[in-house]
């Protein structure tokens, strides 16, 4: 008699495939962007997902080993859930409604990267940022691009850059919008990441 297709894949390899993805997942949801929210919130869904895959696998492990895996990825289940429920009760209904949760403040472009400072509100109500975000990006290829994020304050509601120098900005923040004058210099990397 022969073991199904499901039960003769080695369970161990498949969790150590499934155990990798997930930094990777989060590496890229930190550091790769893509032009279309939509597609954002799918990829941050299907990050959210990956511990669910591993369930099979788990299930299909001897003994103790099975054990310490379950308690290893009960954890993960929780998170994935929480995050899963905050995307379908915030962010999912936010993306069909096109509510604006991020403007674009002003754009600084040098070469082969950009800057930019933008307004950021949350789909979460008080819970999340709720102010001015500077990041820098690289294109990749067409809808896709690297971003770093530079700094973030938390309050404020406008702002503008400003080309300082070579692979320098200048970002001003006005006290009218925040509780003090910001009024910073930021030196960047040419390929953001890289020299």
């Amino acid at each position: 008699m022969t073991e199904p297709a499901h039960e003769r894949r080695n369970p161990t390899r498949q969790l150590v495939v499934l155990a990798a993805l997930i930094p990777l997942g989060y590496l890229c949801i930190r550091t790769v962007r893509f032009t279309n929210d939509l597609l954002n919130l799918a990829f941050l869904c299907a990050f959210f997902l990956i511990p669910f895959l591993a369930v099979g696998p788990v299930r299909r492990l001897r003994r103790w080993s099975k054990v310490f895996s379950t308690i290893a990825l009960v954890p993960l289940l929780a998170f994935s859930s929480l995050g899963l429920l905050a995307m379908a009760t915030c962010d999912v209904p936010a993306a069909v409604g096109h509510r604006e949760l991020s403007r674009e403040l002003s754009t600084v472009r040098l070469g082969l990267y950009s800057v930019h400072l933008l307004w950021q509100e949350t789909a979460g109500g008080a819970v999340g940022p709720h102010g001015v975000g500077l990041e820098q990006r690289m294109f990749i290829v067409p809808g896709l691009y690297l971003v770093k994020h530079l700094d973030y304050f938390e309050g404020a509601y406008e702002g503008s850059l400003t080309v300082e120098g070579v692979d320098k900005i200048r970002l001003y923040i006005p006290k009218t919008t925040f509780h003090q004058e910001i009024n910073r210099v930021y030196l960047l990397k040419r390929r953001v990441y890289f020299r």
